[in-house]
């Protein structure tokens, strides 16, 4: 007997054309409504094999869509359609037109599903995994409009200083203000001297600090990306939207900031050499940073402090060091 109702008509995957298989966007959807699930029951309620699901799961983490918790058996969360949208742009090698246009269809069909999720939590904070913060450190800085904050320290997990930080580069073409607190520890590392010096040469405002409590990047006052776990390269990252959280994290930078010592591109010889001197003696680093960041010798830094000291009327370098932080304090 044929049946009364017309077949629903088949719908078309939000996500299709952006990489991910229908199978996978069915285990997302399904995380979007039901937070926290482990795969057995992912898999029950799919009607997957415990290996079928694991595979799906692998695939959803390398794609920046999901994360899961360190429990054992772990236990699974969805990326905000945003996000995980964003992050799929990110790695798409489509034009850039057609990846907006799906993007944003994408988050208008997802938005149904996860709108119980936002409205519990608010969405103000979310863990990423690996891959995800390293999609999420990339979109920040494509993005960005108007101000791009760092705290850089080590360990350092995303940027490769052996190459030009070319997204750097890129925000700063576009106008966007970049500020960078460098941890003073960093100088110390082959081919950072270097790099600060290109960044700075580019536009970036770079300054050192004695050493800093947590690495940070901050987009627009809008988005901040957090490592939890700085003995752990692969450990959870925290994403913070607008909140006071938010608001209390650009303070704190901000209070660093005034604290810290502008770092300055010196010219050969004059009085850029000695304002370089002046602001390194500042900064909290050794003697031997110090040259590694002039380039030059044990002997060669030994003798211009002296000159320092006899130029500023410092009897001792704690005098001078004294007046270094005096006259660095009214430049910055």
């Amino acid at each position: 007997m044929p049946s009364r109702h017309p077949p629903a008509p088949t719908r078309r995957n939000a996500l299709e054309g952006m990489g991910v298989a229908p199978l996978e966007e069915r285990a997302y959807r399904l995380l979007l409504r039901h937070e926290g699930l482990p795969a057995g029951e992912l898999a029950r309620r799919l009607d997957l094999t415990p290996r079928r699901v694991a595979d799906v799961l692998r695939a959803l983490g390398d794609k920046g869509m999901v994360s899961h918790t360190p429990d054992r058996p772990p236990r699974y969360f969805a990326a905000p359609p945003d996000v995980a949208v964003e992050a799929l742009i990110a790695t798409s090698q489509r034009e850039e037109e057609q990846r907006q246009r799906r993007a944003r269809a994408a988050i208008a069909a997802l938005g149904t599903a996860g709108a119980g999720a936002v409205a519990r939590d608010g969405r103000l904070v979310e863990i990423l995994s690996p891959s995800a913060t390293a999609q999420l450190f990339i979109h920040m800085h494509r993005t960005v409009r108007s101000e791009l904050l760092s705290l850089t320290r080590r360990p350092m997990l995303v940027s490769n200083i052996a190459e030009p930080d070319y997204l750097l580069f890129d925000a700063l073409s576009r106008g966007v203000r970049c500020r960078a607190l460098i941890d003073s520890d960093l100088l110390s590392m082959p081919g950072w001297s270097e790099h600060m010096r290109d960044n700075a040469a580019r536009g970036e405002e770079c300054r050192i600090a004695a050493s800093l409590p947590f690495k940070l990047v901050v987009a627009d006052r809008r988005m901040a990306i957090i490592p939890l776990d700085l003995e752990r390269p692969d450990g959870p990252v925290l994403l913070v939207r607008p909140s006071s959280l938010l608001d209390a994290l650009c303070e704190i930078f901000e209070m660093l900031w005034r604290a810290a010592t502008p770092f300055t591109v010196a010219p050969d010889g004059g009085a850029g050499e000695r304002d370089a001197l002046l602001s390194l003696l500042t900064s909290g680093l050794n003697d031997k940073a110090i040259q590694l960041e002039l380039g030059i010798s044990h002997r060669t830094l030994a003798r211009r402090i002296s000159a320092l000291m006899k130029e500023l009327g410092a009897a001792t370098r704690c005098q001078l060091g004294f007046i270094a932080a005096q006259r660095t304090g009214a430049r910055g």
